[in-house]
C-alpha cells in the first residue's frame, strides 16, 4: 500500500507543476470577462468588462500589492507614457489581485484613491478571487506586466525583477506602437 501511494504521488505531482504555469503567452488573445461583485470590480465600484482592452494599445499591470517594492523601478516608466503619449490610442489598467494580499480590500481602496487622484489616466481594477490568475493564465502572487494589441493579443509579457534593458525594451516597444501627443 506505501509504494502504491508513493507511485500515486509520483505521477500526480507533475501534473500539479504542469497546471501551476501560466496559460497565457506572447500571441495569445485574452478571452472577455467580467468582473462584478464577489470576484471584483472597476475601482468606481462599478461592473469591470474586460471588453476595454480592445481598440487601443493596452499596458496592463496585474499586481499583487504585496509586492509593490517590485514596482518601484517601473514606476518611472508609467509616469512618463502618461506624460508623452496619446491617450486615445493608449491605455494603462492597473488590476490589484486583492486575494494574494493580506491586506483588508477597504485598506487597499482607501490607499488607492490617492493614486486615483493623481494619476487619473490610469484605470483601476479589483480582483477578489484572482479570477484574472486562473481565466487568464497570469501568475499569482506576482508583478505581470503585459502589453496588448487592439486585438488584446499579448505581444509582451513581463513578470520577473526589471533591470534597465528590460524597462528600455518596453518603453520602446510601446512608443513603436503609440504616437506621441
Amino acid at each position: 500500500m506505501k509504494y502504491f501511494v508513493v507511485i500515486a504521488v509520483l505521477i500526480v505531482l507533475p501534473f500539479v507543476f504542469l497546471s501551476a504555469e501560466p496559460s497565457s503567452s506572447l500571441g495569445d488573445i485574452l478571452p472577455n470577462l467580467i468582473l462584478e461583485g464577489d470576484d471584483g470590480s472597476s475601482a468606481n465600484g462599478e461592473k469591470w468588462y474586460s471588453s476595454v482592452l480592445q481598440d487601443k494599445i493596452t499596458l496592463l499591470v496585474y499586481f499583487d500589492p504585496d509586492k509593490k517594492s517590485k514596482a518601484d523601478t517601473f514606476l518611472p516608466a508609467l509616469e512618463a507614457f502618461e506624460r508623452d503619449l496619446d491617450f486615445d490610442q493608449f491605455q494603462i489598467i492597473l488590476i490589484v489581485n486583492t486575494k494574494a494580499t493580506w491586506i483588508p480590500k477597504v485598506m487597499i481602496k482607501k490607499l488607492l484613491k490617492s493614486q486615483i487622484d493623481k494619476y487619473p489616466k490610469r484605470s483601476y481594477v479589483f480582483d477578489y478571487k484572482s479570477v484574472l490568475v486562473e481565466k487568464w493564465g497570469l501568475i499569482d502572487d506576482e508583478h505581470n506586466i503585459l502589453v496588448l494589441n487592439k486585438e488584446s493579443k499579448i505581444i509582451y509579457n513581463h513578470t520577473v525583477e526589471w533591470d534597465k534593458e528590460e524597462l528600455l525594451t518596453l518603453d520602446s516597444l510601446i512608443r513603436s506602437l503609440v504616437k506621441s501627443r
